[in-house]
């Protein structure tokens, strides 16, 4: 016997058919960029707690910072807005923690005592060294979390190398977190080089060469570069040679290969040559610049406010910034910034520390910073805040744009204080007529004993 459908079923069915597409139909699939990241990372729930569940209120955390003057003063009117506003309670108390330098030390120093405080402000390879030796806790947990993280649309809102940054190679995860970016520019007098017959700032070494030498004038006293001993610059210049300071393991320092050696001899040239000058005053670049005495200096984009006033209360000329010189068909631009590095304290503790981080490096702190120090913001969307800056400071505008080249830094890892100042020596020595090709080889040992 054949079976057959009642004609009322096979009608309601058809009904119950039709209303289930229009249904799925009329609701469209959420965006990506409404998506929580979908990677789960694994964590210490000792370490973390069970985040989800992890509850922040009235968290008292304290943050050592090394800035004194006005940086400290907008730090701690931030930290102050925060405490006010944050839906948890949670206090954060700002310390000043010495330099830079001393402030590491501290930490290190208190690192078996565990009397740390819950976030420090430091540089990258400090970062990496607090992540060595069991300080810090790594950030992926926080950044991914779905309670507590980014979307993946909020993370697409950094700037590559602001989160590049804060990856320690060796471990691949984030244990520090941005505050802010600054580069190093090229600056370089307008007016002169149209005197000089020239249409603008040089795009190769070789013509970095020509118009320096042809600036420089022993009797007059001008000079076409100040040279500054500054690692950053010997750094900025390398990669611009094509060079790195490391492999892409992050295992072998590898800059006294030929681009090192094509940098430092470029150096050594212009100075032995008459075109370029040691600077050996402290600003005495920007001084001698700001005279006219000076066609380049080399030097970062915080300064463009100083540069500005400088010049105005000087020699009044027209001046600008480029991106440096290169033998690549695109250039480089170097770029740094100080990190947050969260310790290691109490589930509690740390997801209040985090939360902090997040709301620091939201676009609206970031374009307040941004305006008042000539800091470059670590987001994209904190540039559409600083519309008005950038018309009353094109020369800033000009800098964000060169975040559009490709962006890299020094390496942030462990051991790099090491040999920051083992190349600091060496560019001293090379300024003074020192052979370059033992002090490049003995440098490089320096850096690569640090490393192991």
């Amino acid at each position: 016997m054949t079976d057959k459908i009642p004609l009322k079923l096979f009608t309601l069915l058809l009904v119950l058919s039709l209303i289930g597409t229009t249904v799925v139909s009329c609701c469209p699939a959420p965006s990506e960029e409404d998506i929580k990241p979908t990677r789960r990372p694994r964590y210490d729930v000792e370490v973390y707690g069970a985040l989800e569940n992890v509850d922040p209120r009235d968290q008292v955390v304290v943050l050592w910072y090394p800035y004194t003057g006005g940086q400290e003063e907008l730090l701690l009117a931030l930290i102050d807005e925060f405490n006010v506003s944050n839906e948890w309670g949670i206090a954060i108390i700002g310390e000043y923690g010495g330099s830079s330098d001393t402030l590491y030390d501290r930490v290190l120093g208190r690192v078996e005592s565990g009397q740390l405080p819950d976030v420090v402000v430091a540089e990258q390879h400090q970062v990496a060294t607090f992540a060595i030796v069991d300080a810090s806790v790594a950030l992926d947990p926080y950044v991914e979390n779905w309670k507590w993280g980014y979307t993946r649309k909020e993370l697409d809102d950094f700037f590559p190398i602001a989160l590049a940054d804060e990856r320690i190679p060796q471990f691949d995860d984030w244990y520090g977190w941005p505050l802010y970016l600054s580069m190093e520019a090229l600056y370089y007098n307008e007016d002169w080089l149209v005197e000089l017959g020239y249409t603008g700032p040089p795009e190769t070494w070789e013509e970095f060469a020509e118009m320096a030498c042809a600036a420089s004038d022993s009797d007059a006293g001008t000079h076409g570069y100040e040279f500054s001993v500054k690692v950053s610059t010997f750094v900025d210049m390398l990669l611009n040679h094509g060079g790195q300071m490391v492999d892409e393991d992050v295992e072998t320092y590898t800059f006294d290969g030929e681009e090192g050696m094509a940098t430092i001899t470029f150096i050594q040239e212009l100075l032995s040559g008459e075109c370029a000058v040691l600077k050996v005053e402290r600003f005495g670049a920007r001084t001698d610049f700001s005279a006219g005495e000076v066609l380049f200096t080399i030097g970062s984009t915080s300064d463009l406010p100083y540069y500005r006033k400088s010049v105005v209360e000087g020699a009044g000329f027209n001046w600008s910034i480029s991106h440096l010189p290169t033998t690549l068909p695109r250039p480089k631009v170097y770029v740094e910034g100080p990190s947050f590095s969260l310790l290691r304290s109490t589930p509690e503790r740390q997801l209040a520390a985090w939360l902090f981080l997040k709301w620091f490096t939201e676009p609206e702190q970031q374009a307040r910073w941004a305006r008042t120090f000539s800091a470059l913001p670590i987001r994209p969307s904190a540039v559409d805040l600083l519309e008005s800056y950038v018309v009353e400071n094109p020369r800033y505008g000009m800098a964000l744009d060169f975040l559009e080249e490709e962006a890299v830094s020094e390496p942030g890892v462990a051991g790099y204080d090491v040999c920051y100042e083992s190349v600091q020596e060496m560019l001293a020595a090379i300024a003074d007529r020192g052979e370059p090709v033992p002090w490049l080889a003995d440098t490089v040992r320096d850096c690569q004993d640090s490393l192991d």
